[in-house]
């Protein structure tokens, strides 16, 4: 019994046994798959790390760069350039070699930042040596240990023995290379990541557009600056001109009644003349200095005119105020006047008496031009937002060849009667009342044509 019972003990034992040894190659089977699961998930969570990574570089450089595009002040922008590459790259040092314009022949050192040996200012590249061609082809950052001695000329160890261990990093614009920034002394001396190295690029690509953008705009500016400055001088000089042309003007005006003061002075001294004749000759030189103070006066008011008071004007009454007191003088020369004046209340900004002054001046000029009588006619109609007033005469009128002349100052067509500065302040009387005044030679005659801004009724 004991031996069946045995033996049966040994078959348990022997199924028990069975499974627990092909335990060993099972094992490998049961596992395999959760291993693999989890490694996937470690692959995805390090790629979506690195995009998440890659989405923040491209979110920085497109900020930075909207803020370089932002910055048209040079200096500014290469600081900027600089002090955000270092804090992004994790660098102590930078430098950025630039050309001084598109025609140089070097890439100068434009801006050096940070801790430790930075190049000097007399340090450059060559923009014809190997290593700036390879730079140019090569189009992304390159390790300046890998740059092979054959690539280096002397002039350029001088400059990469700052940055041993560091980056070069070249800025390429429109397939040329616009400039050269060098990076070194990683903080906690890191290595440079492939992240870190894309950024640089990409940001390296986006500065040399911005540097070429702030170039061009202070070019604009100098260039504006030089114009402006011509202006200021062709201004100064055409003031410079107009003063010696007055100057000259006022001279031959003064020296005619001058001329006569002394010859009538020296005919009393030698003819020894006596009452009626020497009361004539007084009154000749009363008047010749009288015509004098008459010139200095109106030159004064020409030149610095005395504070106006502009009030509220009601222009109709002004005119025919006018008329009134020049109707005597108007007939007197065989000149009818013809009135054609809006029944309407029209006001203008302005002072009464200086447009009397105005219109009072026309109105002689006028009679002046009808030597042997004519008509006058005054018109006075309102033309939109403006009032429009016009003086017409059936005299000869201007030759056109000197009308563009009539409101230059001392320009006068009456010869030794005329001041030539009436029309002038008429002029400048019109435009400090913000209008204009013009004349026209018509069929039969010639007209002055005033135009005034109106306001509302007072």
């Amino acid at each position: 019994m004991a031996r069946p019972k045995g033996g049966k003990d040994k078959r348990k034992g022997a199924s028990k046994r069975g499974p627990s040894a092909r335990t060993p190659e099972a094992r490998p089977e049961a596992v395999e798959p959760s291993s693999t699961l989890e490694g996937k998930l470690q692959e995805i969570s390090l790629s979506n790390r690195q995009l998440k990574r890659k989405v923040f570089d491209l979110y920085t450089i497109f900020e930075i760069s909207r803020n370089f595009s932002a910055v048209l002040d040079y200096k500014t922008l290469l600081d900027s350039f600089i002090f955000t590459c270092l804090g992004q790259m994790g660098v102590l040092r930078g430098a950025l070699f630039l050309k001084d314009h598109a025609e140089a022949r070097e890439f100068g050192l434009a801006k050096a930042k940070g801790s430790g040996a930075l190049p000097s200012p007399g340090n450059a590249f060559q923009d014809d040596t190997r290593l700036v061609r390879y730079l140019t082809r090569l189009n992304r950052p390159v390790f300046v240990s890998d740059l092979s001695d054959e690539l280096i000329t002397d002039q350029e160890v001088a400059v990469l023995r700052h940055f041993r261990g560091g980056m070069i990093v070249p800025l390429i614009y429109k397939t040329r290379l616009a400039g050269i920034f060098l990076l070194a002394d990683k903080i906690a001396e890191r290595a440079f990541t492939q992240d870190e190295i894309e950024f640089v690029s990409t940001l390296g690509n986006q500065i040399s557009v911005a540097i070429e953008n702030a170039r061009l705009y202070e070019a604009e500016k100098a260039a504006y600056e030089q114009l402006w400055s011509a202006q200021q001088q062709l201004v100064q000089a055409e003031r410079l001109a107009a003063l010696g042309e007055m100057s000259a003007k006022i001279a031959h005006e003064v020296n005619n009644p001058l001329g006569i003061v002394k010859n009538y002075l020296l005919l009393m001294k030698r003819s020894g003349a006596e009452g009626e004749k020497v009361n004539a000759y007084v009154e000749i030189v009363s008047q010749e200095i009288d015509r004098i103070a008459r010139i200095v006066e109106e030159l004064r008011r020409f030149h610095r005119p005395s504070r106006v008071e502009f009030s509220a004007v009601e222009i109709r009454e002004t005119l025919e105020s006018t008329l009134g007191l020049a109707w005597r003088q108007l007939s007197g020369s065989g000149i009818e006047l013809d009135r054609k004046l809006c029944p309407d209340d029209l006001y203008v900004k302005g002072n009464a008496e200086h447009l009397r002054q105005v219109f009072l001046n026309l109105i002689l000029n006028a009679r002046a031009a009808m030597d042997g009588g004519g008509r006058l006619t005054v018109v006075l109609e309102r033309r939109d937002q403006h009032v429009f007033i016009r003086f017409s005469d059936t005299g000869p009128g201007i030759p056109e060849e000197i009308v563009p002349r009539i409101f230059e100052p001392f320009f006068t067509t009456k010869g030794e009667q005329g001041s030539g500065l009436g029309l002038t302040i008429c002029y400048g009387i019109i435009k400090s009342h913000r209008g204009s005044i013009t004349f026209n030679n018509e069929v039969g005659g010639g007209c002055f044509d005033i135009m005034l801004p109106l306001i509302a009724e007072p």
